[in-house]
């Protein structure tokens, strides 16, 4: 293989005038897009850094409103176990004074049934001393009088002992 200097020169002229010819009009476009896609990856890169920065301020804002949510659950549960506490106290309050009326009222029942009791017994008492009178004596007495005497007596008994 022999080289001959008319080729090299034709050569080297035709690349000079290639490099030429695409500096003119291929090199420019070629940059153009070269710089057009880096300043859309560029553009993108930054989208994606503003696209973390927000995700990351939602998280934050997340955190921060599940965090009051709890709180805020929690602060609910607190005034629903105090109104429980205070419904019981009430519920409790008011069954001890429904007890208390209850026994009231039993007492006053009792009261009561003692003076029904003793105004029964206390006739009774005064028709069986006339009836035991009447077979001391032997002869009917008059009734009212007698019961009345023994009534009258049966009043006065505390005076007499």
């Amino acid at each position: 293989m022999q080289l001959s200097i008319q080729e090299i020169l034709t050569q080297a002229g035709a690349f000079v005038l290639l490099v030429w010819i695409l500096k003119k009009y291929a090199w420019k476009p070629l940059l153009a897009l070269l710089d057009e896609r880096r300043d859309k990856i560029r553009g993108e890169l930054d989208s994606i850094d503003r696209a973390k920065k927000d995700v990351e301020a939602l998280r934050l804002q997340y955190e921060a409103s599940r965090t009051h949510i709890e709180e805020e659950a929690r602060e609910k549960l607190q005034q629903a176990f105090e109104e429980g506490k205070r419904i019981a106290r009430q519920i409790q309050e008011g069954a001890r004074t429904d007890a208390r009326a209850i026994l009231e009222k039993a007492k006053e029942d009792i009261a009561l049934e003692v003076v029904k009791a003793k105004i029964t017994l206390r006739d009774e008492i005064a028709d069986l001393t006339m009836t035991t009178a009447e077979r001391l004596i032997g002869e009917k007495l008059d009734a009212k009088k007698d019961k009345a005497l023994v009534l009258h007596f049966m009043e006065h008994w505390d005076e007499l002992r």
